[in-house]
């Protein structure tokens, strides 16, 4: 039996890894797992391999696409318990004075109209069913503040402070909110930067020496969220980086010179 059998998990933005692996570990645990993109071919790309996993193709950012998304989950499976927003777009890496206004506004129209419009959509039916939990993901950028990612620092801390926000306002409901600052991953995106830079000493020099595994170090943590060992936490900031915040210039494409 897995710590979340027969529950019903929406997780975004199923382009990135990061989200691919909250959802096999979601599956992993017994739940029936939508897994949601703008692009719905990529969605039913991510969905292969995940046992008991569905793809489903809708602009999140939108009140209306999302209203009809969780009502048709609501409709096919009885129930949503679970909300991952990890939906985060592509981000170029710039310093401020040279990165287009249109950097922010589409990174805070992804992810933080995407998750109140998601929110806003589980919220009647989490209550129908005494209760949901909701993980606000950050991008891995977001725990401090580095040169080139100042639209990904912005967009995080607004999502923190939604996350706490309506933490407060829908507790006593039993819908607990919180974030997850998830560590810089082991995935091909990253191994590809790695092949172009020797910084292999940096990860050696991190707490922890290594990267985040996506399904069993991010999606654990996720997991601990959504289950039901995390039902007195709410509203809380969750590092799944294996300490690389302590360290995280390291990382930061910024850093570089």
């Amino acid at each position: 039996m897995g710590l979340i059998q027969g529950q019903v998990a929406i997780v975004t933005g199923a382009a990135t890894e990061i989200a691919h692996g909250i959802a096999r570990r979601f599956a992993h645990e017994g739940a029936t797992v939508i897994l949601v993109d703008r692009d719905g071919a990529v969605a039913k790309e991510a969905v292969k391999g995940i046992t008991g996993a569905e793809a489903h193709g809708a602009d999140v950012s939108d009140p209306a696409a999302a209203k009809s998304l969780v009502e048709a989950v609501a409709a096919a499976h009885g129930r949503v318990d679970i909300l991952v927003n990890a939906a985060h777009p592509a981000i170029r890496w710039e310093r401020f004075d040279d990165k287009p206004l249109t950097d922010f506004t589409t990174a805070l129209t992804d992810v933080v109209t995407g998750a109140l419009a998601m929110m806003k959509a589980v919220r009647p039916i989490m209550t129908k069913v005494g209760g949901g939990r909701i993980v606000n993901v950050a991008s891995i950028y977001g725990a401090s503040a580095f040169e080139g990612v100042t639209d990904a620092v912005t967009t995080d801390g607004a999502l923190l402070g939604l996350t706490r926000a309506i933490g407060v306002e829908w507790a006593k409901d039993n819908i607990l909110v919180n974030f997850l600052q998830p560590g810089l991953p082991d995935i091909a995106l990253f191994n590809d930067y790695r092949a172009k830079r020797d910084i292999g000493y940096l990860i050696e020099n991190s707490a922890m020496q290594r990267l985040a595994d996506p399904v069993e170090d991010i999606g654990g943590a996720a997991m601990f969220l959504v289950s039901d060992e995390a039902c007195f936490i709410v509203g809380h900031k969750v590092f799944a980086d294996g300490g690389q915040h302590l360290t995280a210039a390291a990382f930061e494409p910024g850093a570089e010179r």
